[in-house]
């Protein structure tokens, strides 16, 4: 895929991933995969299980979480430490009251869901023009 999006007319010669819940953890493997990814973005998305995986990053990471998510939750304070041994650029955003999946979500969580949408989405967008212009 990424190839082929190379390949095309408009492309500039760069590339990143976008994924969201098990998309976002994919968009994680993906670039510790693929050295020549120049950006990430993970909606609500675990890292790589090994930490020690992270190394190979190249990318610039941005992870955007709902504050009421635990299971996920529960795995940030270790990825950003993980990334930051590792001396990789690791942009984390929790969002109080979000949920998991607040992107889809927007009318849930008392509102939380689309406040974090309204800050979540103008954050991807400007990642995705520093990274890749």
């Amino acid at each position: 895929m990424r190839k082929y999006g190379l390949s095309l007319p408009a492309a500039t010669g760069k590339s990143a991933t976008v994924g969201f819940c098990w998309g976002g953890s994919t968009s994680f493997a993906y670039a510790v995969a693929q050295p020549a990814l120049d950006a990430a973005v993970v909606y609500y998305g675990t890292a790589p299980e090994d930490p020690e995986a992270l190394a190979a990053i190249k990318a610039p990471v941005l992870g955007l979480y709902g504050g009421s998510d635990a299971r996920v939750g529960a795995t940030l304070d270790a990825t950003e430490a993980a990334m930051k041994a590792k001396g990789k650029s690791y942009e984390r955003h929790v969002f109080d009251g979000a949920g998991h999946g607040f992107l889809r979500a927007q009318s849930g969580q008392d509102g939380a869901n689309l406040r974090a949408t309204e800050q979540a989405w103008p954050l991807t967008l400007g990642f995705l023009r520093k990274n890749m212009h």
